[in-house]
């Protein structure tokens, strides 16, 4: 009986944090550059269940616990939009733009820019956006650029945006919503960057939504069943004290 307490418990714990990934991804459908964000859920341990009789036949394996154990990163292009505005550029096909921020450099497909009070090419709270020779200093927004990230003032070349790629994007390490970090990051030599667009999140809210709707009712459910074993546990120990 106790058995179902460690089921149900550890399928609420479960549902509880796919609902806490669901909601971080509606939080941010607007957000440039974010990639969804999936909880996956494993059984946590095994064990063999035989059937009580003369020869203890086994007739399987199950767990007591299902954990949600990793959050995966779906890195699946999202929506470009052409959006008029200088300071905008998204990445078509692989690659991430890299941001030198407080804690070292991370890496993302937000390419919604801004330029600071020093002249550099920011990526809000985040940090300098990285060109071929470092951060880049363009010293105003009246800029042209052309598909490969070169930034030209006054018809001279000022830097190029550096679009770094990875072998694996499993091996990245989420750092902030839309932001990664990693090693090995190798430059793309001939980057495909569109400016004036940005590149909107992947996130499908109908999928989202269908995914919270789910999961709420499991959640329920499992809450259901516990008040249920709660129940006759209490009963069975009024009754055993009776007797």
């Amino acid at each position: 009986m106790v058995r179902g307490f460690y089921a149900l418990g550890s399928g609420m714990l479960t549902q509880s944090r796919i609902l806490t990934g669901v909601s971080n991804n509606l939080a941010n459908i607007e957000t440039p550059g974010y990639k969804k964000k999936e909880v996956t859920a494993s059984t946590f341990g095994s064990m063999v269940i035989n059937r009580v009789d003369s020869q203890k036949t086994p007739i399987g394996t199950m767990s007591l616990i299902t954990a949600a154990d990793k959050t995966n990163v779906i890195h699946s292009e999202g929506t470009l939009k052409n959006t008029e505005r200088p300071l905008d550029f998204a990445i078509q096909g692989e690659g991430f733009f890299a941001v030198q921020g407080a804690n070292g450099t991370v890496y993302t497909r937000n390419g919604s820019f801004n330029v600071d009070a020093e002249g550099y090419l920011v990526l809000d709270n985040v940090g300098r956006v990285m060109g071929q020779n470092g951060p880049i200093q363009i010293g105003t927004d009246q800029f042209t650029a052309d598909a490969q990230g070169n930034l030209a003032v006054g018809g001279n070349v000022v830097d190029k945006i550096a679009v770094y790629g990875f072998d694996d994007y499993n091996n990245l390490r989420i750092s902030g919503d839309g932001m990664f970090t990693g090693t090995n990051a190798v430059l793309v030599q001939n980057p495909d960057i569109m400016w004036k667009t940005i590149e909107g999140s992947n996130v499908n809210a109908a999928e989202e939504m269908t995914d919270a709707l789910s999961a709420q009712r499991n959640l329920q459910n499992c809450s259901q069943a516990i008040k249920m074993y709660d129940q006759v546990l209490s009963d069975a120990v009024t009754n055993i004290a009776k007797i």
